[in-house]
């Protein structure tokens, strides 16, 4: 498993950098991509249900929105118009309206969490988006290693049976440290960089536990098989669909 999951992130990860690296339509279309097998992973876990139309209008019009400019005006109506659409959708397919709510779930946790990498990129620039993804990928190894050796006590044990407070703790560490380097190679403020990288070291651990514990209420071990040793692009990417929301707003009210 762990070969499987090194191999994958071998080959994975220059592909997801080079496409940062080049940004505009390059990073654009492969957070698309990312954003529409996510949505398919989750209504393969979500079961029968989803409204493949509202998905595909609501999701698609809050990507044309990011990319074209998000402003507080255009998301508020944007909010707007696309709930009046699902209760319109939901109304006429039977009054569902309950039953069929993962479908609010699929539209924000896939759609707009995830547009958020492409919102940090094009607002904040590359340097603080990859800064997002190591913190978040150092807190997931330094978790992983760290609860492998020292972990005894249980952190969910109700979402996650494996994950243990020494892992969660050997995550934070680690991810202090990355902000501590990167404010050296950045000369930026060690302070404030060691705290939002302690912030989103914590924004990504609930994120994966998030995700565990959908994917435990739909008892469904993995979201998908794409990626190998990871699972899905849900898998994979479930801490950053709060590390990236989260950084956007460290940035926006402090920068």
């Amino acid at each position: 498993m762990l070969a499987k999951r090194i191999l994958t992130a071998v080959l994975g990860i220059p592909i997801l950098l080079g496409a940062l690296y080049l940004g505009g339509s390059v990073w654009r279309t492969l957070v698309f991509l990312i954003i529409l097998i996510g949505l398919v992973e989750f209504a393969r876990i979500s079961g029968p249900g989803l409204y493949i139309d509202y998905l595909v209008v609501a999701g698609l019009s809050f990507l044309v929105l990011t990319y074209s400019g998000l402003d507080g005006t255009k998301l508020l109506l944007w909010l707007v118009f696309q709930f009046l659409y699902y209760l319109i959708r939901a109304t006429f397919s039977g009054m569902h309206l309950f039953s069929s709510a993962f479908n609010l779930l699929a539209l924000f946790y896939v759609v707009v969490l995830y547009s958020f990498l492409v919102l940090v990129r094009e607002e904040f620039g590359i340097v603080w988006t990859v800064f997002g993804l190591s913190v978040t990928w150092l807190t997931d190894t330094g978790a992983y290693f760290g609860g492998m050796r020292y972990g005894k006590r249980r952190l969910a044990p109700s979402i996650s049976p494996k994950k243990s407070v020494e892992g969660a703790v050997f995550g934070l560490l680690t991810a202090a440290l990355t902000g501590f380097a990167f404010a050296l190679l950045t000369n930026g403020s060690p302070v404030r960089t060691v705290s939002f990288a302690i912030v989103l070291s914590i924004s990504a651990q609930v994120g994966d536990l998030v995700e565990s514990a959908m994917k435990r209420e739909r008892s469904v071990k993995d979201s998908g098989s794409l990626l190998p040793g990871h699972g899905g692009i849900l898998d994979r990417f479930d801490s950053l669909a709060l590390v990236f929301p989260v950084l956007f707003a460290l940035l926006s009210a402090f920068s």
